[in-house]
């Protein structure tokens, strides 16, 4: 990247000349909720570099994160040691273009004064607007309530972007370089073993005494025959390819190069929906666990063979879980590791078949993403490649608005919301319920033009979908109007309401919450039948999908709780691994947490654990290849345990916007331990449950500065309400 002129923004926070030293500082400085602001990478790799020397590059391999906005949101964690009720009183921000003037106190670009503020998440920079292409630097301190104040952080680097256009700030792609973790012979073959799966590259280094016609043969692939050499024929979409490498004479490097495939990179392939594209710097990678070469008769290291891994920028650290049962420490690894093979396009993706962005996989991924890093960038620039890109079916559709409340649910910035808000609400489709029953008749094609142009569809019409592939509806009966449809209408009304309160249009919050109790009194009058949600209109057929999406998005009433309830039990799984985030999240939300922990924890061949069986580290599309033969082996959208765990079996979600104020309630069930770090943009809350006597437990929590939490204890007498702390280590037996 070219730059013309380096100027060096400072931001300082100081507010005392009192110190607390190193048991009370700032730390992980984020600007636009990125991190990684100071890292410069070279053609993909993390560098040693300084983003101040990137304004001398020619070559155009170096990359950064881009600052899209001319006014950055600034945020930071608080670390108080042992002490409890740490929160931030104010603080000062002091912006310079000289480094050097950081310990003289001069803002000559801007200076906040004191300000009384205990936000430390999302703040507005201030200061005039940001010029594009330059690097600046921040550094923050902070006052607390008792009067004690940080000293200054170490400074932070960011980059602007060439154009300042507004929200979404990015991440470039990262390459990281792998070697085997096993290697043996078979034959003439040598079959190599990465461990996982991954999308990337592959080098290797061969020596050729004569050059003269030889050649060597290179599979890449996903999975193995019968626990011996690569699957040349997979079932499904599970990926294998071969290569033919001529060697040349001497000791070489030789990188393969992939065959190009129209399915994820031609959008006349895929009815005209865009796939994303992998950018030129990076180029273009291939899922493979497995590397075999055959006729090759010179020695090989480990050396020799390299996977140069691609993802965006993962923070392995951030996140942890572990439990009594290895089953679910098992799923849970599955998935995380999942959410971090997965981010190769630098947007969620529907896996390597189409490489299209799509609301359902974005929802799941979302969440799951949350939950295991501090990276809040990625589902970011998903959502609004979505207001573009949006997919044909009506739930996804809807689901447009929850993924935008959960953006400022998570984020506390509501800059989204307020930049597509008319966008948001369109996706709502409140303007095409009926009048007559106040529900929505989108069973059977929508082709409105006028809408479909509103939305940027590239499809020609919306229709209901219920779930996916087909066979995974339990039979659901689906005609014009659907109760399962229905659900989501409500809950996107029900969000779009918060959404409309978020960025102060009081009108729209009342209009919303209105046709919210509205809809949702229109659902149960049409659909309930013998105290349970029939599919449509018309017949009385029940499936598990038309009660078990009104049970998770709010719909069901208490009077009819009990047998719904049993009706979802006793279908168990009988959903797609889309359709099982919200089988769990309702079974959590009605306290069914025994019921969970076994789907959870099931070795069938519908679960988690089958995926691992079958031999993938990464989610795949759906439970076997019975399901569906041509799924594919890396597909986020079966990922959901990831954020199940962190926010129903743990019980760690955020009530407040920024997680300024957060809800502890863990439903473990019989595990007899379990222990989980979960990140938030305030720093990283752990919560540990474990058996201390033959029928006594104890929760231990620990909250970081700056965040109230609301800690349900297991067993209390829900009538007491949950115990409200600030921040701090905590503990209760029950």
């Amino acid at each position: 990247m070219r730059v013309g002129h380096v100027y060096i923004l400072i931001l300082l926070i100081s507010i005392s000349n009192i110190s607390c030293g190193k048991d009370f500082y700032v730390y992980n400085l984020a600007t636009d909720m990125i991190m990684e602001t100071d890292v410069v990478f070279s053609d993909g790799f993390r560098s040693d570099m300084k983003l101040s020397e990137m304004a001398a590059d020619s070559t155009g391999k170096l990359s950064v994160a881009e600052i899209h906005s001319k006014f950055p949101l600034m945020s930071w964690m608080i670390w108080a040691g042992d002490r409890r009720d740490v929160y931030q009183q104010s603080y000062r921000i002091i912006v310079d273009t000289l480094l050097s003037n950081i310990s003289a106190g001069i803002g000559s670009v801007w200076d906040s004064g004191d300000v009384e503020d205990a936000n430390s998440v999302c703040v507005r920079y201030g200061g005039p607007q940001l010029e594009p292409a330059t690097v600046y630097y921040w550094s923050v301190s902070i006052r607390d309530s008792r009067g004690r104040s940080t000293d200054f952080s170490e400074p932070k680097a960011f980059m602007t972007a060439v154009e300042l256009d507004g929200y979404t700030s990015v991440l470039p792609l990262e390459k990281t370089v792998q070697q085997p973790v096993s290697m043996h012979k078979i034959g003439n073959c040598l079959l190599a073993d990465f461990g996982s799966d991954l999308f990337g590259q592959l080098l290797l280094r061969f020596n050729s005494f004569t050059g003269e016609k030889d050649k060597v043969y290179i599979h890449l692939g996903e999975s193995l025959l019968g626990n011996a050499l690569i699957d040349d024929e997979p079932q499904g979409l599970g990926r294998y390819s071969k290569y033919e490498v001529d060697l040349v004479k001497g000791y070489n490097r030789y990188q393969v190069q992939y065959q190009y495939n129209p399915r994820n990179t031609d959008p006349n392939v895929n009815g005209g929906a865009v796939p994303v594209l992998m950018p030129p710097l990076i180029g273009e990678v291939m899922p493979f666990r497995y590397v075999e070469i055959d006729d090759y008769n010179g020695p090989l290291l480990y050396s020799n063979i390299t996977r140069h891994a691609v993802t965006y920028p993962f923070d392995d650290k951030a996140s942890h879980f572990v439990c009594s049962d290895t089953v679910v420490n098992k799923v849970w690894n599955l998935c995380k590791h999942t959410m971090k093979a997965t981010s190769f396009a630098g947007t969620f993706v529907d896996g390597d078949r189409e490489r299209i962005t799509y609301e359902a996989d974005t929802y799941v991924a979302q969440l799951s993403h949350y939950a295991v890093d501090y990276n809040y960038s990625l589902a970011r620039n998903t959502l609004e490649r979505l207001m573009y890109h949006p997919t044909w079916p009506t739930e996804w559709i809807l689901l447009t608005v929850s993924l935008a409340y959960n953006d400022y649910l998570y984020t506390g910035d509501a800059s989204f919301l307020e930049q597509y808000y008319e966008e948001l609400k369109l996706r709502t489709l409140w303007q095409y319920a009926s009048d007559d029953d106040h529900l929505l008749h989108s069973g059977f094609d929508i082709t409105d033009t006028h809408l479909l142009r509103q939305l940027h569809t590239h499809s020609q019409y919306i229709r209901d979908i219920v779930d996916w592939p087909k066979m995974e509806r339990d039979g659901y009966s689906l005609d014009e109007c659907n109760a399962s449809t229905n659900a989501f209408y409500y809950k996107a009304l029900y969000d779009f309401a918060k959404i409309a309160q978020a960025v102060g249009n009081s009108r729209d919050a009342r209009c919303f919450e209105q046709l919210a109790s509205q809809t949702r009194d229109a659902i149960n009058e049409a659909f309930i039948e013998n105290r349970l949600y029939a599919d449509n209109l018309v017949d009385s057929h029940v499936s598990l999908h038309s009660n078990m999406y009104p049970m998770s998005m709010g719909v069901m009433p208490d009077s009819i709780m009990p047998k719904v309830s049993r009706l979802v039990l006793q279908k168990g799984m009988a959903c797609s691994v889309f359709g099982a985030q919200f089988l769990l999240d309702a079974l959590y939300d009605y306290e069914y947490q025994d019921q969970a922990l076994a789907l959870l924890a099931d070795t069938s061949s519908r679960s988690w654990y089958n995926m691992i069986r079958m031999g993938s580290t990464i989610t795949t599309e759906a439970w076997n290849d019975e399901v569906k033969d041509n799924m594919d082996w890396n597909h986020a959208w079966g990922a959901s345990p990831a954020n199940i765990i962190t926010r129903r079996l743990m019980g760690i979600r955020p009530l407040e916007p920024g997680f300024s104020r957060v809800e502890i309630r863990p439903q473990t069930s019989s595990l007899s331990h379990a222990h989980i770090k979960s990140p938030t943009p305030r720093g990283p809350v752990t919560v540990d449950v474990s058996s201390v006597g033959k029928n006594e437990k104890m929760l231990t929590v620990t909250i970081p500065p700056n965040m109230t939490a609301e800690i349900y204890v297991p067993g209390q007498d829900s009538d007491s309400g949950p115990e409200v702390v600030g921040s701090g280590h905590y503990k209760f037996k029950f």
